[in-house]
């Protein structure tokens, strides 16, 4: 029995990885740490960041009526740890934007079908909603949350 959750997670993992930073971060042009274990970033070494992390974090299902099949949208947190140092001329907002970008370009979608479907196993996989940004300003510590939304056919 195929476990098509997984599947679409190992999927996604994979294109992300493939994200190429428009101009370094932190001297790397992907991310330095990408993991579907999400840490705290206190737990994150400044050395392991731009750090990407892929948060599972719940299920919508609905039914358009009582004779039609379901449909499943998984709600997944992209979570983004920067470290901006404490560089005054540094802006940390900058290193946030550059990797959103990455993951814009990422998931971007296919321009025949005008939709991402991981290869043919979700209906759509977008960017969704509001992208929540500190950028570190005060502490050094840059943190993105972008949700995403992947609806399974």
């Amino acid at each position: 029995m195929t476990n098509i959750r997984e599947a679409i997670m190992q999927a996604l993992s994979a294109y992300l990885a493939r994200a190429q930073f428009a101009a370094p971060i932190n001297g790397y042009s992907t991310w330095a740490l990408l993991s579907r274990r999400v840490k705290l970033w206190s737990d994150v070494a400044p050395a392991d960041q731009p750090a990407l992390f892929i948060g599972e974090h719940g299920e919508n299902v609905a039914y358009a009526g009582d004779n039609f099949p379901s449909k499943t949208t998984l709600n997944v947190d992209l979570l983004i740890y920067v470290s901006a140092g404490r560089d005054p001329d540094n802006v940390p907002a900058s290193a946030l934007n550059i990797a959103i970008e990455a993951l814009v370009a990422a998931l971007a979608p296919d321009p025949r079908t005008g939709r991402q479907t991981l290869g043919g196993l979700v209906q759509s996989c977008r960017i969704e909603g509001r992208i929540v940004k500190d950028p570190g300003d005060l502490d050094g510590q840059g943190f993105a949350l972008a949700p995403l939304k992947i609806l399974i056919p």
